[in-house]
């Protein structure tokens, strides 16, 4: 959730702070503002392009087997 917010895809709410009327009020901004929009769409792009979600779950496969980070 902290690499999606920082991304500006969306937002980031800590499980301390989370409450029905916070949660409510997060998701309607991020529904209704065109700028996570166009945020979500660039990382759609740059996931295709990057070899889409297949290529994604390999990197955490081979990350989760060897316990060590995936570089090319």
């Amino acid at each position: 959730a902290a690499r999606i917010a920082w991304t500006g895809a969306g937002e980031c709410v800590p499980l301390r702070r989370l409450k029905v009327p916070r949660l409510r009020n997060v998701i309607q901004q991020v529904l209704s503002q065109d700028s996570y929009k166009q945020q979500v769409l660039r990382l759609q792009q740059a996931t295709h392009r990057a070899g889409g979600v297949q290529r994604a779950a390999d990197i955490v496969e081979q990350a989760v087997a060897t316990g060590k980070p995936v570089l090319a």
